[in-house]
């Protein structure tokens, strides 16, 4: 097996770091608030701070090249199709439940749910584009 390069190393400890922290946000799903979605926020920043110090602390060659370029355009474009298909997706939902009666807009937390699925919509894209570069990396050997 060879090495990882410091750009594959970057992409595994930031996936570890948004599965971590965003995990508890998909599946111990109890009452979202705003200062628990800042809270990840804030905690994502300090995370992603602490192991991308280390990794390039620990790792010598930090060169990238075309390739790494390529590479991260497709992991944006995956990101960015992936995000863009899940609000089409909610903008339907939402479009299908108020023609048909469902929506209540007067209830108080209506728009922390809002907040809360285009957040979620926003980690799934993100963990999307650093999944798409990983494989790419992977695929490149």
């Amino acid at each position: 097996m060879t090495s990882l390069s410091y750009r594959e190393k970057t992409l595994y400890a930031s996936l570890a770091a948004e599965l971590v922290v965003y995990g508890p946000y998909f599946f111990l799903h109890q009452e979202n608030s705003v200062n628990k979605v800042a809270g990840m926020i804030v905690a994502i920043i300090v995370l992603q701070i602490i192991l991308q110090s280390l990794i390039a602390a620990l790792s010598r060659n930090r060169i990238t090249d075309e390739r790494d370029q390529l590479i991260e355009l497709r992991g944006y474009r995956a990101g960015y199709l992936t995000l863009v298909s899940l609000m089409v997706i909610g903008l339907g939902m939402l479009w299908f439940h108020a023609t048909a009666g469902h929506l209540r807009l007067e209830n108080p937390m209506a728009g922390l749910h809002f907040l809360s699925v285009f957040f979620g919509m926003l980690i799934i894209a993100d963990i999307t584009k650093t999944t798409a570069q990983i494989v790419a990396y992977r695929r490149a050997l």
